[in-house]
């Protein structure tokens, strides 16, 4: 229990750390477009977008990273941890394909570049991996509404069985010695029945 609590202190003063060097990044940002604007320093004038990019990346960089524990946080109070790390590394990837996205339309000096960018890996992206992560965010539903338990029994599109995992794509049901695999999706979109809970502390649904 202590370990838990101190695990959980040490996330708290890292997120804390992130947020205060998100705070700092986006104050040089600020700083360095006012001293390039009133021509004050000759140096971060003629090298100003050099200097934002790299404090772009810096800010880009600790966003992505306290998002990411944030995220794992949250998910690992809920007890599973393997779907928290992996959650963390999507958050991840999303936030450094962004960050080397707009580097490259800072250095390009054209901001549109890195918009059309976006707008065009975005629709790519999301047509070639909807179903991903449409079935992600059916997860992080599932695992938020404490909608099942694992060790639970439950009867989900006429599958009666015992759930044994919720990954980041589907929920593992145990049925004798067989194993069914149910999209997220499906688990949030069908009628999910179970027994009720009566355990101290918890709410009866």
């Amino acid at each position: 229990m202590e370990t838990s609590t101190k695990s959980g202190i040490d996330s708290w003063r890292g997120i804390i750390f992130l947020l205060a060097g998100t705070l700092l990044g986006i104050a040089l940002i600020l700083i360095t477009l006012e001293i390039s604007h009133r021509n004050l320093i000759n140096f971060v004038v003629t090298q100003q977008k050099y200097i934002i990019s790299a404090e772009a990346a810096l800010l880009g960089v600790l966003l992505t990273e306290m998002l990411a524990r944030i995220a794992s946080h949250h998910l690992h109070e809920r007890a599973n941890i393997i779907f928290s790390t992996r959650f963390r590394i999507m958050v991840r990837i999303t936030g450094y394909l962004i960050v080397v996205i707009s580097v490259i339309s800072i250095l390009a000096s054209n901001p549109t570049l890195g918009i059309s960018a976006g707008a065009i890996g975005g629709v790519v992206i999301a047509f070639a991996a909807q179903n991903i992560i449409g079935n992600m965010l059916a997860a992080v539903t599932i695992l938020n509404t404490r909608m099942v338990y694992i060790g639970e029994e439950i009867n989900v599109s006429g599958i009666k069985g015992v759930v044994t995992n919720i990954n980041l794509s589907h929920t593992v049901i145990h049925i004798d010695d067989d194993v069914v695999f149910i999209p997220n999706s499906v688990m949030v979109s069908q009628a999910v029945r179970r027994k009720k809970r009566t355990n101290a502390g918890e709410w009866v649904e």
